[in-house]
């Protein structure tokens, strides 16, 4: 079963899979499909139409923006802002207070240094 926090808010027409943990004050958008074991932490705002996948982490504080897809085993570090219709692939790492810009492709296995934009 699904942990959710009772002060989350979750759109409509969302999916979340029963090993999902939702913590406090996090805000999710609608049609929105969180995969297996998907961890999202406190303060954090997920857009509408957003994937994603089985594993990652969303840390706390950071933004997702509407039509992102995210793959497997993603970790979003605190205060990350990523844009619109963002894609990232599996096994990335995305540090601390970063920003990706609206469209952008973020391959498998990437690393992005904590404080930039990408792409830069």
């Amino acid at each position: 079963m699904a942990i959710i926090h009772p002060t989350a808010v979750i759109g409509n027409e969302v999916k979340i899979d029963d090993s999902t943990e939702i913590e406090k004050e996090v805000k999710i958008g609608d049609n929105c499909v969180l995969g297996k074991e998907v961890l999202i932490e406190k303060k954090s705002i997920i857009g509408n139409r957003v994937t994603i996948g089985d594993g990652s982490v969303i840390e706390k504080k950071s933004n997702i923006g509407n039509d992102c897809v995210l793959g497997k085993k993603v970790v979003v570090e605190k205060k990350t802002v990523i844009g619109i219709g963002v894609t990232i692939g599996d096994n990335v790492v995305i540090r601390q207070n970063v920003t990706v810009l609206d469209g952008a492709n973020i391959p498998d296995s990437t690393v992005i240094k904590e404080e930039t934009t990408f792409p830069q």
